[in-house]
């Protein structure tokens, strides 16, 4: 993807990507998938300031997460406004272009990739690609816009992406693919006019975000499991399914991990003993403070707070 302040295309979106303005493209062959079909191939993955593009097709499909700022989106004829923790997806042939508002730095992750090894061919390389577009069976499909809550195993799995696409060919590349084909498998969903027990993805999502608020509000307080059910209105089971399906954790685990991030913000401040930073994310005491940051980030409270010193020191 490009920058505000760099030209265009950057040297690998040469091969991926072809400016407007465009003919009126020929019919799209289709390709049919079933789901356990999913094999993908990263072309490109990478992390980048900025995020205005004119007016382009790709030749590979992409997705794109916006980690910071706020702009609109067009495509296929249609304006769509992207924030912080919007993930979108951009099929092949589909002309489309980005478009940042100024008033906020962007920041985004892009993933150019194919659902299959030469899935059409590659032989004559990727740019020589007729239009075309996959589609899967049973229905299912990936909507082009989605918003993440902060800490999505969504937007885990694609940073994990970029450190394996980054060790390149070999374990990098097959990791990247396997953390690519979960996040896949998690998009595709049956259009919300065929739904019948299940609730629509939207309203999931705003009660488990509205299970977080409250976690987030009350985080030096006891909270319980019962607590969060009549937050949201669910059962025990039920919020347990809708949280490691949206998060990838149990609810108590996330807020768990959601103490030990304001933890480690806290650490940062020298005036305040390890004793206070408990009590103020909702541990019952030091011992349990500390066992369980050590469980997450691998040290003590005490000696994260020494390495992170130093490391200012040594800055």
């Amino acid at each position: 993807m490009c920058a505000a302040h760099r030209p265009p295309l950057s040297v690998p979106d040469l091969h991926v990507q072809r400016l407007g303005p465009f003919k009126r493209m020929a019919r799209r062959t289709v390709y049919l998938l079933r789901p356990e079909q999913i094999h993908p191939v990263v072309r490109i993955a990478h992390r980048q300031p900025g995020l205005v593009i004119p007016e382009r097709i790709i030749f590979d499909h992409e997705l794109v997460f916006v980690l910071a700022g706020e702009g609109d989106w067009e495509i296929a004829g249609e304006r769509r406004p992207f924030q912080a923790h919007d993930l979108l997806f951009v099929p092949p042939f589909m002309p489309h272009r980005f478009l940042a508002d100024g008033k906020s730095p962007v920041e985004h992750v892009a993933v150019h990739f194919d659902f299959a090894d030469n899935l059409p061919l590659t032989a004559q390389g990727i740019d020589r690609r007729k239009p075309y577009r996959v589609r899967f069976t049973q229905g299912l499909r990936i909507g082009r816009q989605r918003r993440l809550i902060s800490g999505h195993r969504i937007e885990r799995a694609l940073m994990e992406i970029l450190r394996a696409h980054a060790r390149g060919i070999g374990l990098g590349a097959a990791n990247a693919s396997v953390h690519l084909a979960g996040i896949l498998l998690g998009l595709l969903e049956v259009p919300e006019k065929n739904h019948t027990d299940e609730q629509p993805a939207h309203r999931q999502q705003a009660r488990v975000e509205a299970v977080i608020s409250h976690m987030v509000t009350h985080l030096a307080q006891p909270i319980s499991q019962a607590g969060l059910e009549q937050v949201c209105g669910l059962s025990s089971s039920r919020l347990q399914a809708l949280f490691r399906e949206i998060t990838g954790y149990p609810p108590l685990e996330y807020l768990r991990r959601l103490r030990v991030e304001e933890a480690r913000r806290l650490l940062a401040d020298h005036k305040l003993t390890v004793k206070e930073i408990a009590a103020l994310t909702g541990f019952r005491d030091t011992s349990h403070f500390s066992k369980v940051f050590r469980r997450i980030d691998g040290l003590a409270p005490a000696h994260y707070r020494d390495a992170l010193l130093a490391g200012r020191q040594e800055k």
